[in-house]
């Protein structure tokens, strides 16, 4: 019993990678990975299929890589004699958790990035103390950084879609000569819906009636996405149109066009960004001087890919 006690220990004491001598765990790097994947498939990622086989040495790779930068953390918290249950810290944390909406989602967020509660709080702690002396931007920094990031204040071109997906060019015409004798032309929505659930090979057609929701441009292949934001609102494809999936009959509900963020109204959100934007530059730069100066050994196995 002692003698397999003694060999569980040894076991359990492997590490996976050490950081200036301080050693990260096999068994809890394997914790961390097995986290992380119920996570993943809460949001439907399927491990079994090639796609989800092929992430997942990035995903073991992401997470032994936030293991090394946790112990990075917690050393320059123990270096520089800092507290990770401040006042300061708690108020972050919880402004994170309300972003995130509630705890259940504040620990999956966790368990998916590969961190505990305790690295999370030591990060911000580091973090608060290095950009402690960055300045608000001046006016004209603003601007320059409203310049550069203006699109993320703007809002794009969108168009709120359905769509039907069949598997030949006849299925389609069909469907549109269908469609095109429709006399009730307030109907048509309904019944390009109904037509969805009926042919549409799309997997969720039949609960959602071709909705593709409202998208903007560079989420659809080429094809479709030229066809869907020629289309006036309220109209549907007159022509099948062909993509590596099949063949699709378009319905626009409604066209947005895009606008340009006026910089006045988004002035104060630009300054918030624009100061998160230094802090997170100049936290970077200290954080990969940290990680080149630090002696970072790896178990057989463990390497990163080059």
């Amino acid at each position: 019993m002692l003698v397999a006690t003694g060999c569980s220990s040894l076991v359990g004491g492997k590490w996976a990678v050490k950081v200036n001598g301080d050693s990260a765990l096999i068994k809890d790097y394997d914790t961390r990975v097995a986290e992380a994947q119920k996570t993943y498939e809460k949001q439907g990622m399927k491990f079994d299929t090639e796609e989800g086989k092929a992430a997942i040495p990035q995903i073991k790779s992401q997470l032994l890589d936030r293991m090394i930068e946790g112990k990075l953390i917690a050393q320059e918290v123990k270096s520089q004699k800092l507290d990770p249950e401040s006042a300061k810290v708690k108020e972050q944390e919880e402004i994170i958790k309300k972003n995130l909406g509630d705890d259940a989602k504040f620990q999956d967020t966790l368990k998916q990035q590969g961190m505990s509660e305790a690295e999370l709080k030591n990060f911000l702690t580091v973090y608060e103390k290095i950009t402690a002396d960055v300045k608000a931007p001046t006016d004209p920094e603003v601007k320059a950084y409203f310049d550069k990031n203006v699109a993320n204040y703007s809002q794009p071109e969108t168009v709120k879609a359905h769509h039907i997906l069949v598997k030949t060019e006849d299925e389609a015409k069909a469907i549109i000569t269908q469609l095109t004798a429709t006399k009730d032309k307030t109907t048509i929505l309904a019944q390009f819906e109904q037509l969805a659930k009926e042919k549409s090979t799309e997997q969720g057609a039949k609960d959602t009636g071709g909705d593709l929701g409202t998208i903007s441009k560079g989420q659809m292949v080429p094809e479709f996405e030229t066809a869907a934001f020629a289309l006036k609102d309220g109209t549907f494809s007159t022509a099948p149109v062909k993509t590596e999936f099949g063949f699709h009959v378009i319905f626009v509900e409604k066209h947005t066009p895009a606008t340009v963020a006026d910089f006045a109204k988004v002035k104060d959100q630009a300054v918030q960004d624009a100061l998160i934007a230094a802090k997170d530059q100049k936290f970077g730069t200290y954080f990969d001087d940290l990680r080149k100066k630090a002696k970072i050994e790896y178990a057989k196995g463990y390497q990163p890919a080059t």
